[in-house]
């Protein structure tokens, strides 16, 4: 059995597409829109919190799951 090609963290961050301005992604167990990129690995996002209020936060693009086709 052939042995698997091994792939540094730095190409395996390039695997996953970023997703683009104006996107809606999870966040956790939030919904947020992408703003734009911040420094290093981070984008911007907008979401709403529990409490109502608006808030704007720079998180790793990582961690962003895309949305599926419903949003419910």
């Amino acid at each position: 059995m052939p042995r698997a090609k091994r792939v540094g963290s730095r190409a395996r961050l390039l695997l996953k597409p970023r997703p683009k301005r104006g996107a809606l992604v999870r966040y956790g167990n939030r919904i947020a829109e992408v703003l734009g990129d911040a420094r290093g690995e981070r984008v911007m996002i907008r979401s709403l919190h529990a409490d109502g209020v608006e808030r704007r936060s720079a998180v790793k693009w990582r961690n962003l799951r895309l949305l599926d086709d419903q949003l419910f």
